[in-house]
């Protein structure tokens, strides 16, 4: 199990330390569509290990792909971003965007392997040793973060200035039991019937609950892009779970 849980680990780091790092040179409304692409990419490994994609599968990823496309370029955060910048600049590839497409394939490894996993061991056991192992991980990239910023002269507060935050350490908290420790023991619960395609296809639903989480606490609405691309994520869910 250790090694099992090491290598969970390892993509899972790769996929959000990658994607947040790329997110320092790339523009948000690229890498959001970016880091989407793993709907696509997780069906590529499955196939390239051997596993056999139903068409209804391939038909729910293109689906997904073009919802996440719609709802990720119509965010207010890139008002000012149109489809066509985005398709414009992609002659522009740079390493943060490499980056990102490196963390969404991370992401779709983790996947993979989650469904192949995560019959053999306990959800509690292999999901607390996975996020010890990751929490070493993060612990060395401080390490080196920081020795990196004293040397140049700086503090550690530098790394993180809102340290002292009340509310962000209560954030913190909920990210770390609700999105974190549930979440990854409900995922790997739900692979154990679910192939790794289905799977994330289901997981871009995400995009949807955060829609209707910003309606009720915060009163936001949707624009009729987002709603038009949740509604092909819903289908694409629904027909990627039909045998």
């Amino acid at each position: 199990m250790w090694l099992a849980a090491a290598e969970l680990a390892f993509w899972n780091c790769g996929a959000q330390g990658l994607i947040n790092a790329g997110l320092l040179f790339s523009p948000a409304a690229r890498a959001s569509f970016l880091t989407q692409t793993s709907v696509v990419l997780t069906p590529l490994i499955s196939a390239v290990a051997g596993e056999t994609i139903q068409s209804s599968v391939w038909g729910g990823c293109a689906l997904a792909l073009v919802g996440l496309f719609l709802i990720s370029t119509s965010s207010s955060d890139t008002s000012s971003v149109t489809d066509t910048d985005i398709l414009a600049t992609a002659s522009s590839f740079n390493q943060g965007d490499a980056m990102i497409l490196l963390g969404a394939l991370s992401w779709s490894a983790y996947i993979f392997r989650t469904s192949q996993i995560a019959n053999k061991y306990s959800e509690l056991d292999l999901q607390f040793t996975k996020t010890a192992f990751l929490a070493g991980m993060y612990g060395i990239w401080f390490l080196f973060e920081a020795l990196s910023t004293l040397k140049s002269g700086g503090t550690l507060l530098q790394l993180w200035s809102g340290f002292q935050s009340i509310p962000v350490w209560i954030i913190l908290a909920y990210s770390a039991v609700g999105p974190g420790a549930i979440a990854d023991l409900l995922q790997q619960q739900g692979q154990k019937e679910v192939t790794a395609s289905e799977s994330n296809i289901i997981l871009c639903m995400e995009s949807i609950f955060a829609a209707v989480c910003a309606f009720t606490l915060l009163g936001e609405v949707s624009s009729i892009k987002e709603v038009i691309g949740g509604l092909f994520i819903v289908v694409a869910a629904i027909l990627a779970s039909k045998q």
